[in-house]
């Protein structure tokens, strides 16, 4: 009986050891991200007119995983990651394709993952960046979440995201508040 209880006391002593140590490595590696300035590209943008009515495009982009029958594991659906790396892909295309056909004068892009598990790595700032032209363009960078492993059969992994925004107008300075 005391062997059994040993056993029993080291499995335990095991699981409270490994739960300790990542709740350890999720408080060290947490970090709130800062007020800094953000770095502004030098597009072909123009100035902005009073009296001038224009218009802006606000979009959660969802990393480009969500689609119709997608259902999120934080919202009650079973899905951690985008399917697979084809339909990432293919949802960005529709995404972009999306953007560029509201002509707007301003769209501000959330939920653009880079280095993030859920999204296979795949930069979609440069995505977006590449494919939609002729204007100035800031991300500012609004997540840095270490390796979640939750749910079991597919963590969630480490997510950085952001916003993205585009302007037709000379976008002279941004800063990030926190």
């Amino acid at each position: 009986m005391k062997t059994f209880l040993k056993v029993i006391a080291t499995i335990l002593g095991v699981i409270i050891l490994v739960a300790g140590g990542y709740f350890a490595y999720l408080m060290i590696a947490f970090h709130r991200i800062g007020d800094a300035a953000i770095e502004v590209s030098d597009g072909t943008a123009a100035s902005a007119e009073t009296g001038k009515e224009y218009s802006i495009v606000s979009y959660n982009i969802g990393f480009g995983a969500y689609e119709s029958d997608y259902g999120f594991f934080m919202d009650g659906g079973k899905e951690s990651w985008a399917w697979s790396k084809e339909r990432l892909d293919a949802n960005l295309k529709k995404i972009s394709s999306l953007l560029k056909e509201q002509n707007a004068d301003l769209y501000i892009i959330q939920e653009v993952d880079f280095d993030s598990t859920r999204s296979y790595h795949f930069d979609e700032r440069e995505y977006l960046k590449t494919d939609i032209t002729g204007k100035d363009y800031t991300f500012a960078q609004n997540y840095d979440s270490p390796f979640l492993f939750y749910p079991i059969f597919q963590p969630h992994g480490s997510s950085r995201s952001g916003l993205l925004t585009f302007s037709s107008f000379d976008v002279k300075s941004a800063e990030r508040i926190a």
